[in-house]
């Protein structure tokens, strides 16, 4: 076969292969091939400066230090270097070596040995591209049909780490979103350490590669964007952090690393993942508007449901028991008066349990249960051991005033006094009443019963009762019983909601 059929079929052969990798060691291997040199190099003028080695023999010549960019003619007999050209702009070097002298023919052939190259080199960086474009494509819509389908939370942002990581080639993926005190924290680790390393706040620091992109909303990339965040040094390798913002709304930064000793992101890398994070937060911030819309719509529903159950139920049914409360005393037979007060008796509890379901749709609705719930749920524990609901009454803004910390001593005074209601009074009422006075200074709690009393005079405070004096006395408050034999109990407990130690600091 003749030299140029041999060229021929070679350039032929060299458009066959779309992987970047493959194209430069077939290059290598038909450059060797055609001009019978036992050794041959790529030297890549690309970001990583990558050089790729092939041996044609057993007795390949190695360059020193394994790089041929640096020799010359002169150094080592027998070399011969060829630029290769992409689109006009210089790609690398192909490199041979290993024969005694390279003829003009030689030459002319590697040249046009690297011209073809130009051409697949080309194909196959747009086949990359392609290829790339379409792994994104396929993880943006991925997330956007998933979060667009319901899924929400934790489980959204932890699908956008999963598939920029996966798309990126990462090792890891780590999105970074703003707290109450306005710093980015780890919200979610995909990769690497992963949960043991989420919940780190990022400090801010003048050389801050994070704060500079949540700053100025503009990507940027470092061969150790990776290792300062989430591993330790030398773990992984470059990184590409690029914003999370929906319009003007700045939502955190995300940041992809891949291995170590792999490329840095090129600007098609940061233009790729720049896209989906975009696209990722503009989801993300029409779920979270979907969200609060739909709770609005749910708040509203429920704020008129308890309106309507408060102005028209309950007042109609209030009527109905005065009215049938009227009636006992135009009646005759003691048994027909008994049934009305029965019945004034089944009116007065429907309209309590009316009101507790007004209560209880008047709760915010967020993950702990408010304050209003606790002592809803409190008083109606105590049914089972009373044989009957108590009666409540809860005034004033008690979920906005009342403090965390004070809570729990209010909740356990609460529960106390109704236990002891339940052991000891024998009564068949009891009344429970938690208010904020109208000044928002003062908490306040009346339990008060119509059992058969204290028969100590005054009241002796020892166990539950003396329990719920030194709850009050840590809170710079008091707590009184009132008892008249046979006639009940009544529990005032009360204290300060502005302390003279900030409740906070407790």
């Amino acid at each position: 076969m003749s030299t140029d059929q041999r060229l021929l079929d070679a350039m032929l052969s060299l458009a066959n292969d779309l992987r970047l990798s493959d194209v430069l060691h077939h290059v290598v291997q038909v450059a060797c091939e055609l001009v019978g040199a036992r050794y041959g190099a790529m030297a890549v003028a690309g970001p990583d400066r990558q050089v790729l080695e092939f041996s044609a023999g057993d007795e390949g010549i190695h360059f020193p230090a394994g790089d041929p960019r640096s020799i010359t003619t002169d150094d080592l007999p027998g070399f011969l270097a060829v630029p290769v050209h992409v689109r006009g702009e210089e790609f690398g070097s192909l490199y041979l070596a290993g024969k005694a002298e390279f003829s003009q023919r030689d030459e002319e052939i590697v040249a046009a040995v690297a011209a073809t190259a130009g051409v697949a080199i080309e194909n196959a960086r747009l086949f990359e591209k392609a290829r790339q474009r379409e792994t994104w494509l396929r993880a943006t819509t991925e997330v956007t049909t998933a979060m667009l389908t319901g899924t929400s939370g934790r489980d959204a942002l932890c699908l956008v780490a999963n598939r920029a990581r996966a798309a990126a080639g990462g090792i890891v993926a780590t999105l970074m979103l703003l707290n109450d005190d306005d710093e980015l924290v780890l919200e979610v680790v995909d990769g690497g350490r992963g949960v043991l390393a989420e919940g780190q706040v990022v400090p801010r620091r003048p050389d801050s590669l994070t704060y500079e992109v949540f700053d100025s909303g503009e990507a940027r990339h470092s061969a150790e964007a990776g290792a300062c965040l989430v591993e330790p040094p030398g773990a992984v390798g470059p990184g590409v952090l690029v914003p999370l913002s929906a319009g003007e709304r700045m939502l955190g930064v995300l940041l992809v690393s891949r291995p170590a000793g792999e490329p840095v992101f090129d600007e098609t890398d940061i233009e790729l993942v720049e896209s989906f994070a975009g696209q990722a937060a503009l989801v993300m911030e029409l779920t979270r508007a979907q969200s609060n819309a739909q709770r609005l719509a749910v708040l509203e529903d429920r704020d008129r449901i308890a309106r309507d159950l408060h102005d028209l139920v309950i007042q109609r049914l209030f009527g109905l028991g005065l009215g049938l409360q009227g009636l006992t005393g135009s009646v005759e037979r003691p048994t027909a008066a008994e049934r009305i007060t029965k019945f004034v008796e089944e009116v007065d509890a429907t309209i309590r349990e009316i009101r507790r379901t007004i209560f209880s749709l008047q709760e915010p609705p967020s993950p702990n249960i408010s304050l209003r719930g606790q002592i809803m749920r409190a008083v109606q524990e105590t049914a089972g051991l009373t044989g009957f609901e108590p009666a409540l009454s809860l005034q004033g803004p008690l979920d906005s005033l009342v403090p965390d910390a004070l809570r729990p001593d209010l909740l356990a005074t609460l529960r106390e006094a109704l236990t002891n209601v339940a052991r000891h009074a024998l009564a068949e009422r009891v009344q429970v009443t938690v208010v904020v006075d109208p000044s928002a200074a003062r908490l306040g709690l009346v339990v008060r019963d119509d059992g058969v009393g204290l028969s100590d005079e005054p009241p002796h405070r020892s166990g539950g009762l003396a329990n719920m004096a030194a709850r009050a006395a840590r809170w710079n408050g008091n707590c009184s019983i009132e008892s008249v034999p046979g006639e009940g109990v009544r529990v005032f407990w009360s204290v300060p909601l502005v302390q003279e130690v900030p409740w906070r600091s407790r």
